[in-house]
């Protein structure tokens, strides 16, 4: 008798016959009996055998126009950041780093629709000294949006430190533009003073 599924006989090892009324459903390990349950497993075996020889033999197919061949690319299907942002109906820009004094930074938007979208602007700032903060937003070399001005005073040894946050509604036309936030500073005595992480990002709504 075969010592294992492998070495079963070919010439009942891909033969599943159903036993006639009144005869023994499975008979273990009884290679006489076609339907008993030694050749049941021998069969699903060779089939199992079959089927990853298939597989193997055919990764070089492709579905035809089912799905892609499998040495197609996806062209555009795969998107730069910029892009993603763009799809998701969000663009964001951001700035890092230590610098002296005021700062800005600035994204291209790329307006699918015309309607109202959020701008929103944020920037980490410190001083030793006292001076007066004013944050705008700007598009395509407009001014659209103007914070109050901030009186800070850190005299001496003092220090202040904490990050501003602005944002207005604005209605773009579909098309390309230019946001930018802008941190300014006006400095009334001498001191440290320093702006670092920023971003500004818009959000059509």
């Amino acid at each position: 008798m075969p010592q294992s599924l492998v070495d079963a006989p070919a010439e009942w090892q891909d033969t599943i016959v159903v036993p006639a009324p009144g005869d023994s459903v499975a008979i273990v390990n009884d290679s006489t009996k076609p339907y008993s349950l030694f050749h049941a497993l021998s069969a699903l075996a060779k089939r199992t055998r079959w089927l990853r020889g298939l597989l193997e033999t055919q990764l070089g197919h492709n579905h035809d126009d089912r799905y892609s061949p499998l040495n197609h690319h996806h062209d555009d299907r795969y998107y730069t950041k910029a892009e993603t942002d763009s799809r998701k109906n969000v663009w964001v820009a951001t700035v890092s780093g230590q610098r002296p004094g005021g700062a800005e930074v600035s994204v291209q938007v790329a307006a699918p629709v015309s309607g109202p979208y959020l701008i929103e602007g944020h920037m980490v700032w410190g001083q030793n000294g006292q001076g007066y903060w004013t944050r705008e937003i700007w598009v395509d070399g407009v001014r659209v949006y103007l914070s109050e001005e901030r009186y800070v005073a850190a005299p001496g040894t003092d220090s202040a430190a904490s990050s501003w946050f602005d944002s207005v509604v604005y209605n773009l036309a579909a098309g390309t533009h230019s946001v930018v936030y802008k941190v300014i500073l006006r400095v009334t005595s001498a001191g440290s003073y320093s702006t670092s992480s920023g971003m500004v990002k818009v959000t059509r709504l």
